[in-house]
């Protein structure tokens, strides 16, 4: 699989994930989807039971917003970056091959270290969300 081929895919789970998680029978992202205090919490039994419910429910609250963050539109965005950053590998691959096309090295090079080199932030987010993450 080219660094291309795993930018589109993720790009493709993205949208998928995202147009599942906006249907239309499901409450507003922002108001609606956050986990309730019915969640199942292990209880440590060293601490007062007053700490672990304000431990507790501050850790409910930043996760909370951590959801509301990641609101499904938040993927539609992230995946046309994934799929801009694959066009720009394929440019770099055709550029490649026009100007390295007598130079085994330098092709290998512009595509591994120089600019024609995919993103790595991109690779990174995408093989995360394809699940090949190391």
């Amino acid at each position: 699989m080219t660094p291309a081929d795993e930018l589109r895919t993720a790009a493709a789970r993205l949208r998928e994930l995202a147009e599942h998680a906006t249907h239309e029978n499901r409450p507003n992202w922002t108001t609606g989807n956050t986990l309730s205090s019915r969640t199942p919490v292990v209880v440590d039994h060293t601490e007062e039971p007053s700490v672990l419910v304000e431990t507790y429910a501050a850790r409910l609250e930043a996760v909370n917003r951590y959801i509301a963050a990641m609101d499904p539109a938040l993927g539609a965005v992230l995946a046309d970056w994934l799929d801009q950053a694959a066009r720009y590998y394929d440019a770099g691959v055709q550029a490649a091959a026009d100007v390295f096309s007598d130079d085994p090295a330098g092709h290998e090079a512009f595509l591994t270290t120089g600019p024609g080199a995919p993103s790595e932030h991109a690779l990174a987010v995408a093989r995360q969300i394809n699940g090949s993450a190391p």
